[in-house]
């Protein structure tokens, strides 16, 4: 029993506790992207904008902002967010927008936020 016990105190030191993962995170960078939702349905094809938070990793210089994997606009003045950043016309379907972190020679990091939305 003393054993067991032993081993469930070591167990518990060694496991790291979900607030020290998310410390961790934290501390790698994040992208939000607060609007449009995932899912929204946008009544237009022009004048859409994607608003988002980013904390960028110790890799992070930039970001670049993808739809359907089209060209990326390139955005650099991520230290004043929340930004906001206009998206090219888009036709009537489903679209992907996804803003991805970039180092300073424009290679992605793999943090990043995205959505799906729908333009009627």
């Amino acid at each position: 029993m003393k054993l067991l016990k032993h081993l469930l105190i070591c167990f518990s030191l060694v496991i790291p506790t979900s607030s020290v993962l998310a410390a961790e995170a934290a501390a790698d960078g994040s992208i939000t992207i607060t609007s449009p939702a995932d899912g929204a349905v946008l009544q237009s094809a022009t004048e859409n904008k994607v608003n988002f938070d980013v904390q960028l990793s110790p890799k992070g210089h930039h970001v670049h902002i993808y739809v359907d994997n089209q060209k990326p606009i390139v955005y650099q003045d991520v230290g004043r967010c929340p930004c906001s950043v206009d998206l090219p016309n888009l036709t009537p379907g489903k679209h992907t927008i996804a803003v991805k972190e970039a180092t300073s020679s424009h290679a992605l990091t793999g943090i990043q936020g995205m959505v799906t939305v729908t333009v009627k």
